[in-house]
């Protein structure tokens, strides 16, 4: 079988580790694969064991099966040659207005989301990456499409021992600055805390430029994740902060659902609801038990979201697909 992946970049993102992480265990059980994008460099921030080339190059040879993510790729993708075409959904955004006619959508701005409706129309093998949003497909869209959820590295995100401030309490969060990251939601929220608890201190590792080596110290050296994003396909962030036994608050958004239970493996709190997550974050510091409790039962669930096996499906669901 020949798998070839159309990206838009090989950038640090969570979509493109999703695609690079399928893409390795593919080649380890012998698969010929391929990445197209559109420099054809390799990926500077994680291992990449396909061949990576220029997306200029795509049309040269026949696929079994192709594989893309970015909606506006489809009239490529209608082009190319292969078997199979698949479209991995990786998130719906402004999803009201895919199930409706809506004239704004036609401007420039709104560009994404008409590729993305346009894809969805069109005869390709539809894959959601997340249980809600396959029901929402289904329930709002009437859309079926197959699931493949992804994995978490484990050699990289594990529990390691971290250097504490035992008069501290120390709080990470992403600290990306776009706006539907919630970073402002965080912040504000922890200042609520400090005024009842000073020792709390918040750190951020976005645009730190920390090699993937060390994101599990990065976890591991605090006392609390918090993460309230607006809305996404797949946290990563949360998984991972999860995957390396830090407790985790975070927003009650379809893309944590796989993973994120309130009172047990997180806490949950509304989006942009400040004083929720205030709430949320001085529950976890006050209450030990609480904290460990959360740290465990993600660390026990989290253990099910394996890269290897999430891989064997996949390539099982494309040889079905190449078949049928």
């Amino acid at each position: 079988m020949k798998i070839a992946f159309l990206e838009p970049h090989l950038e640090l993102y969570g979509g493109i580790r999703r695609i690079i992480e399928f893409a390795n265990r593919f080649v380890d059980r012998g698969i010929d694969t391929l990445i197209f994008h559109p420099t054809g460099g390799t990926c500077r921030w994680m291992e990449c064991r396909a061949e990576t080339r220029p997306t200029s190059a795509l049309f040269d040879e026949n696929y079994d099966v192709l594989i893309f993510n970015e909606p506006h790729y489809y009239r490529i993708v209608r082009r190319a040659r292969a078997a199979l075409k698949v479209h991995y959904i990786l998130g719906l955004y402004e999803r009201e207005r895919l199930i409706s006619f809506d004239w704004k959508m036609y401007w420039p701005r709104r560009g994404r989301t008409m590729s993305l409706k346009r894809c969805l129309q069109l005869p390709f093998l539809h894959v959601s990456n997340s249980t809600w949003m396959q029901r929402w497909l289904r329930e709002h869209a009437g859309i079926e499409t197959k699931l493949q959820l992804g994995g978490i590295d484990r050699s990289v995100f594990r529990p390691v021992s971290g250097q504490r401030e035992e008069d501290s309490f120390r709080i990470l969060c992403t600290g990306n600055p776009s706006e539907i990251k919630g970073t402002a939601t965080v912040l504000e929220a922890v200042e609520r805390v400090r005024e009842r608890h000073p020792q709390v201190e918040i750190a951020t590792y976005h645009g730190r430029d920390i090699p993937q080596s060390e994101m599990a110290a990065c976890y591991g050296g605090v006392d609390l994740f918090v993460d309230a994003q607006w809305h996404g396909g797949w946290n990563n962030p949360v998984l991972e902060a999860m995957a390396c036994g830090t407790p985790v608050v975070c927003s009650e958004i379809g893309a944590v659902e796989d993973f994120a239970f309130h009172g047990r493996t997180a806490l949950l709190a509304p989006v942009r609801d400040v004083a929720a997550f205030a709430a949320a974050i001085e529950r976890v510091i006050t209450d030990a038990p609480l904290r460990k409790g959360l740290a465990a039962a993600a660390l026990e669930h989290v253990a099910r979201f394996d890269w290897d096996a999430s891989a064997d499906e996949f390539l099982e669901m494309l040889s079905q697909g190449v078949a049928a």
